[in-house]
């Protein structure tokens, strides 16, 4: 348990300062490059999405699950990643101009080909990685990831500085998958070249295939705000809504891959040793909710500052969607770790289904709303009905997976409700007399003063209800040491006036 919890604050720390590093990122280039030239890379991105899902075909997750490792799989993982690498970087520069000829854009023809050359570098990349989770060294991986993000934003804004335009966020894409690949080489103890070879494909093949389609289906569904509402509306509104959720999905998106990433090997060691993992996965749901839940509330409440504060005023339009999307989010912390603990478990098929399923509806909920009602929030309230379809589905799949055990998910979630909502008592008070929809930003001067209430409150009633995150260690930590910051006060004080 300490080696998970040791694993988790590395992940856990790297994550936030990605967080803090994209914030960074999103904020100059908000500022530097128009909604458009985001709209078009963003569309970039969208287009070769399948093909980044094939690039791994669930090797990083199959070197991570063998139970006994060979130099032979390892080299075959790098033989089928290479080979799949290489052809997606031809599939997609050839493909660019057809993709540029569909949405009448040029310029899409220079930011794929740019883009394309990732294909080539992240097989590289894989086995390293892998092979550094494998082996629990989430210390290594942080170093790695921080240092290649920073290399990448840094060249990034040199091209924008040099009027690159959209191309700029490309090439940085390009220095980051470099830099990752040595850092990983570098930071593995082995440091071996392994030939490729495909000798182990069948065992590779069987793992990687439904992961490979699952991983799909949710690729197409999830960028259907790209690939769709800038078809069918404009580039505009498709940055427009793509910056809207993925400011909801910093939380959702980036600390959750860091709990997943500790979640998948602590649930699977778990679930061999014959411990009651479903218990496991219930008190993680209880300590994510508790979290995320209040940054949600948060965001929604205050969706004009934030858009205004980070991204400036030409992102305003943004603000009803994101709203709902902090909605979807807020469901969609409660089955964050389901996918995780069904693979865990040995059940990868069952969320295979869950994709096969969910995801097309998904899709088809946003081009409708794109279609019918030609409006981004249509579509953000498409995402919030699949978020609240997905809770029971999921909670029908773990009773197929662990039908031993009985769901306790509403007294799982009671406490951390009871935590939210007197919490955000202060928030949305001074929102409400404010007016929800106002067209003018509260001061920030107005705003601190709330939030640190709220972080009190939050811990109190955390505290006072017994919520299970209470009796984590850094919970006790962080809680304690104001108490002891007013203890030593009290105690110069008392001094002085001696």
């Amino acid at each position: 348990m300490n080696t998970v919890r040791v694993a988790l604050a590395f992940s856990l720390t790297e994550r936030y300062v990605l967080i803090l590093m994209a914030l960074g990122s999103n904020v100059l280039l908000a500022r530097l490059l128009t909604p458009e030239q985001i709209g078009i890379f963003s569309v970039s991105l969208a287009v070769i999405a399948v093909a980044q899902v094939f690039r791994d075909f669930g090797v990083g997750s199959y070197l991570i699950q063998e139970k006994n490792l060979t130099e032979l799989h390892v080299r075959t993982a790098f033989g089928v990643t290479l080979l799949i690498g290489a052809t997606l970087f031809v599939s997609v520069w050839l493909g660019a101009s057809w993709a540029a000829n569909v949405y009448d854009e040029p310029r899409l023809i220079s930011t794929l080909r740019v883009c394309s050359f990732n294909f080539l570098v992240l097989p590289f990349c894989t086995v390293s990685l892998a092979l550094l989770r494998r082996e629990m060294k989430f210390g290594h991986l942080a170093v790695v990831n921080v240092t290649a993000t920073a290399a990448g934003l840094l060249v990034t804004l040199a091209c924008v500085f040099r009027g690159m335009g959209e191309v700029s966020m490309a090439i940085g894409s390009v220095v980051t998958n470099v830099c990752t690949g040595l850092g990983s080489w570098a930071a593995h103890s082995r440091r071996a070249v392994f030939l490729p070879s495909l000798r182990e494909w069948r065992a590779v093949a069987r793992f990687g295939g439904q992961s490979s389609l699952s991983g799909v289906i949710t690729s197409v569904s999830m960028d259907a705000n790209d690939l769709f509402v800038a078809k069918i509306l404009s580039f505009q509104e498709a940055a427009l809504l793509s910056r809207a959720q993925g400011l909801m999905s910093m939380l959702n998106r980036d600390v959750m891959a860091a709990v997943r990433g500790v979640a998948l090997p602590a649930f699977a060691a778990a679930h061999r040793a014959g411990e009651d993992v479903a218990s496991q996965h219930q008190r993680s749901i209880a300590s994510f909710s508790v979290i995320a839940w209040p940054f949600y509330g948060l965001l929604a409440l205050y969706s004009l500052e934030a858009l205004r504060l980070l991204y400036g005023p030409q992102w305003d339009a943004a603000r009803p969607a994101l709203a709902v999307f902090c909605a979807a989010g807020a469901v969609m912390a409660v089955t964050g770790l389901s996918p995780t603990l069904l693979v865990a478990v040995g059940r990868i098929d069952l969320v295979f289904r869950f994709d096969l399923v969910m995801q097309p509806l998904r899709l088809a909920l946003i081009v409708g709303a794109a279609l019918v009602y030609k409006d981004i929030l249509a579509c953000a309230i498409a995402l919030f009905v699949v978020a609240c379809i997905s809770v029971p589905v999921f909670r029908w799949m773990r009773g197929i997976a662990l039908p031993a055990h009985k769901s306790r998910i509403i007294s799982t979630l009671g406490s951390s409700f009871v935590v939210v909502f007197v919490s955000l008592l202060p928030a949305l008070l001074q929102s409400g007399l404010a007016g929800i929809w106002r067209t003018d930003p509260l001061p920030l001067f107005s705003i601190l003063p709330i939030l640190a209430i709220t972080v009190v409150l939050w811990s109190a009633t955390a505290i006072a209800v017994k919520h299970p995150l209470t009796n984590e260690k850094l919970f006790c930590t962080l809680t304690s040491w104001p108490g002891r910051c007013w203890r030593g006060l009290a105690v110069r004080m008392r001094a002085l006036f001696r």
